[in-house]
C-alpha cells in the first residue's frame, strides 16, 4: 500500500540538490519527495523550456515560488511570480508555468500523494517498495 512506511527509518533527511531529477527536459528538471500522504515536487525552470499546454488535474496544488521570476498561466490568466509568492491552484482548473526570459525559477509544488510521481521517490529507503 503507498501509504505504508518503515518507522525506524522516520525521520530522515534528503538533500534533493543530490536526488538525481525523475523528470528532464531543455529548461526543466524535477525531483520529487514524498510524506505518508503528500508529495514535493522540487522544479528547476529555465529559459530554454519550450511553453507546454495547460493541463489540470483532480487535486489542488499549491504553488511556491523559491527563487528567480515565473509566469504562471492559471485558466487563461498570467500572473508574475516572485521569489517567496505562494498560488494554490483549484482541482480540474488549467494550468503551466513559463519561464521568463533571462531567468531560471525553483518551483516547489505541493500535491496530495499521487500514484503517477510514486516511482519518482524509489530513493526514501523509508518507504517499501512499491
Amino acid at each position: 500500500m503507498a501509504r505504508d512506511y518503515d518507522g525506524e527509518q522516520i525521520p530522515t533527511v534528503h538533500d534533493l540538490a543530490a536526488v538525481d531529477p525523475h523528470r528532464e527536459g531543455p529548461g526543466f528538471e524535477q525531483v520529487v519527495f514524498r510524506g505518508i500522504d503528500q508529495m514535493i515536487g522540487l522544479t528547476r525552470i529555465g529559459p530554454e523550456k519550450p511553453d507546454d499546454e495547460p493541463h489540470s488535474h483532480p487535486f489542488e496544488q499549491s504553488n511556491l515560488l523559491v527563487d528567480g521570476r515565473l509566469d504562471f498561466v492559471v485558466d487563461d490568466e498570467v500572473l508574475e511570480l516572485e521569489p517567496y509568492d505562494a498560488l494554490t491552484i483549484p482541482p480540474e482548473v488549467p494550468h503551466t508555468s513559463r519561464a521568463v526570459p533571462g531567468e531560471t525559477a525553483t518551483l516547489l509544488a505541493f500535491w496530495p500523494l499521487r500514484e503517477d510521481r510514486l516511482d519518482a521517490t524509489a530513493y526514501q529507503d523509508e518507504f517499501p517498495d512499491l
